[in-house]
């Protein structure tokens, strides 16, 4: 960390960005948006990938980079870097802690992850500078400018879902699915369709795949559902986590205006006011009571969501997340 990081703002984003829905995209916006000159390269797509990763350093010299999870890249390829002169930074968006990971954390100067566990992890373990900073919303990706006017007069479900279903880690997604249908709640769900498995058998008795809406739904498809149906559930995969984790999808409900009724976790009430910007259930009883609450309030509902809406805007856009992240690693190099 040799070169002085308030002269040179030039960025190499190494991670996912060739795909339209890869989250590096958002990431390279808000880091642009903040005044920095960003070079993309997604390793995926390159054979060569560390070679023409050091000949971008060389040629260009960056004074940061930014590696998004990173599981192809070695850890002396992060030396090397460290050693031209860049900061390196890693951040690592999953709950999923894997063997090369604290290996690969440990090589960089700064380490950032969503999930309150691998920080913990990773700080008792070895890596100096680490901390849990989850992802955010790029309004400008979604369609949203901050002045919608709301959804249509006729919403297209009482409640919704937007994602996989089934086995192996989507099945609680299913079994809310059926436990609304039984109470006669119009859900529907957008997402690929429920894989024709023995394992999702009970789900398709259930009624899982009548419930599903034809396709899947990204970017402004997904904000034009969430704003324009009544409730969103927010079920994530069934994988357990116990410390802080806050999933990108209630940032992306929220931000886009939607009514965000999730499953609680340990990381929702450092980010919302539970009851104010977004609902929570702990147990399917639970569930069943909001959604009969909410489908019946329609005022309490939709301030939930405005409330919701101009936390994200305020708070978590990606260009907030990435400010979060260079203003964290200035004030540590100051200490």
């Amino acid at each position: 960390m040799t070169r002085s990081r308030s002269e040179n703002k030039t960025v190499l984003f190494c991670g996912p960005i060739d795909q339209p829905l890869n989250s590096g995209r958002y990431m390279i916006a808000g880091m642009r948006q903040l005044g920095y000159e960003v070079i993309g390269y997604d390793y995926r797509s390159h054979e060569s990938y560390e070679n023409e990763l050091k000949g971008i350093v060389e040629s260009r010299k960056p004074g940061y980079i930014l590696t998004l999870k990173g599981e192809r890249l070695s850890s002396p390829l992060i030396e090397f870097f460290k050693q031209t002169g860049c900061t390196t930074i890693l951040w690592l968006t999953t709950s999923v802690l894997e063997d090369w990971m604290l290996p690969f954390a440990k090589a960089h100067d700064f380490v950032v992850t969503n999930t309150e566990d691998i920080e913990i992890f990773f700080s008792r373990n070895g890596v100096k500078n680490t901390r849990w900073i989850h992802q955010g919303f790029a309004p400008e990706f979604f369609g949203i400018s901050g002045r919608e006017s709301g959804g249509r007069d006729i919403a297209y479900a009482e409640a919704a879902m937007i994602g996989s279903m089934g086995y192996p880690i989507y099945k609680k997604r299913c079994e809310q699915v059926m436990l609304l249908r039984k109470i006669s709640v119009d859900i529907k769900w957008w997402g690929p369709r429920l894989s024709r498995q023995w394992k999702n058998l009970p789900y398709f008795l259930g009624g899982v795949h009548r419930a599903w809406a034809g396709k899947e739904a990204y970017m402004e498809d997904f904000a034009d559902i969430v704003r324009n149906v009544k409730i969103f559930i927010g079920q994530d995969a069934d994988i357990p986590i116990s410390g802080r984790y806050l999933s990108n999808r209630i940032f992306a409900v929220a931000g886009c205006g939607g009514f965000y009724l999730g499953r609680k976790t340990p990381g929702i009430e450092s980010a919302f006011e539970i009851g104010k910007e977004v609902e929570v259930f702990d147990s399917d009883d639970e569930l069943l009571e909001k959604v009969n609450f909410y489908l019946k309030n329609d005022a309490r509902r939709k301030g939930v969501a405005a409330a919701g809406q101009k936390k994200v805007l305020e708070h978590y856009t990606y260009r907030q997340q990435m400010k979060k992240i260079f203003d964290w690693i200035t004030e540590t190099g100051q200490e």
